[in-house]
């Protein structure tokens, strides 16, 4: 019985890291071949200044590929800065397609929430009625208002 063999073709974005031809067994130098996202790792450990359209240009790797790549950099690394060339003045910057250097954007950090203390808490709640009573007073008739003024001094007699 004759056995029947499945072979199942992958093909990835490789290129060889020797020579740098990309493609499936596109060169006999006999290197072996690595993913795209680990020769855009490379790229930008090599270049970290310049932007990923430049490195995109200048390598052959997708730009798509280099700014996944830098993201996944900067995550490792456990920076929200993506990576770059810090100058004199602490900016960082990054060196565009073009040759100008162009400040990078910066990720906005959100806030940390405070809880408040239970007591805090309270009084900020007992304001929030004392305002909103105020705003209700307010509002009331004349004739409402005495009504509701000789109510709150027989309930409350003791206290005023």
């Amino acid at each position: 019985m004759a056995q029947l063999q499945i072979v199942q073709n992958v093909n990835r974005s490789m290129e060889c890291s020797s020579c740098g031809a990309a493609g499936i067994a596109a060169c006999d130098c006999g290197a072996p071949y690595m993913p795209a996202s680990a020769a855009a790792a490379k790229a930008i450990a090599a270049n970290p200044g310049k932007s990923a359209r430049a490195l995109s240009v200048e390598t052959g790797i997708s730009e798509a590929t280099l700014r996944r790549a830098s993201t996944a950099s900067n995550d490792a690394v456990g920076t929200t800065t993506p990576q770059g060339l810090v100058g004199p003045d602490g900016i960082t910057r990054r060196q565009g397609l073009d040759g100008k250097w162009r400040r990078m954007p910066q990720r906005k950090s959100k806030p940390e929430e405070v809880i408040p203390t239970e007591e805090e808490a309270e009084e900020s709640y007992q304001l929030h009625l004392y305002q909103i009573m105020v705003d209700y007073i307010a509002d009331m008739t004349e004739q409402t208002r005495r009504k509701y003024f000789a109510h709150i001094r027989r309930k409350y007699r003791d206290e005023l």
